[in-house]
């Protein structure tokens, strides 16, 4: 490679270390220098709340960097002071929205399609009398064990566990919890096969099973 190409790719590279470092602190967010951010995520951070987040962080912000594209920016928020997110070792997300009134705790090597939303709360009271005024909103803290995969626009609800190895398809949204190694699929989301499994003929009598009940 040629040597002043070299410098440039060093010079943009020590930039962005810079920038995405100082975009942090200003929020109060331990940077770490193995983080990938292609497009600046957005922070909203309760001041007392926590976020933490382990090595080799991936966020995709802008469309050019997915094949699907990303509609927003990831988007991490806390509500309260309290709140707390937690994000491993290995983690890559694109477009995704995280936001935690209790607690959401993300574990290692979880991927995160375009689009994706957890959230541990219901944002707004049910009741239509209680929705102006009232702040008791429901919340249940969420757990995504390790090597979990989450396709596109899925949609995580408070108070879901999903188990270890397990894959969300695209568009689910789960209310229940999804034991390890599954795979899961739908709205409501359920499972339809084992993700140790390469076999898709037991995938797919799953689905007709589901199906025809």
């Amino acid at each position: 490679m040629n040597k002043e190409i070299l410098k440039k790719k060093l010079k943009m590279f020590n930039f962005s270390l810079l920038r995405d470092w100082l975009y942090c602190a200003i929020y109060k967010i331990s940077y770490h220098p193995s983080w990938i951010f292609k497009g600046l995520p957005v922070f909203r951070i309760t001041s007392g709340s926590s976020v933490l987040i382990g090595k080799r962080f991936s966020a995709v912000s802008k469309i050019r960097h997915n094949s699907i594209g990303v509609f927003q920016p990831v988007f991490i928020h806390t509500f309260a002071t309290d709140s707390q997110i937690l994000i491993g070792d290995d983690v890559g997300m694109s477009g995704a929205t995280i936001t935690a009134l209790t607690q959401v705790k993300i574990g290692n090597r979880v991927l995160i399609g375009s689009g994706v939303l957890i959230t541990d709360n219901d944002g707004h009271p049910v009741a239509p009398k209680d929705r102006i005024n009232s702040r008791d909103i429901k919340t249940e803290p969420i757990l995504i064990e390790d090597d979990v995969f989450i396709g596109a626009r899925s949609i995580i609800l408070k108070g879901v566990t999903i188990g270890q190895g397990s894959v969300i398809g695209a568009g689910s949204v789960v209310t229940k919890n999804i034991p390890p190694y599954s795979i899961a699929v739908g709205n409501p989301c359920r499972v339809v096969g084992d993700s140790r499994s390469s076999g898709e003929d037991k995938i797919k009598v799953s689905v007709e099973s589901m199906q025809s009940n």
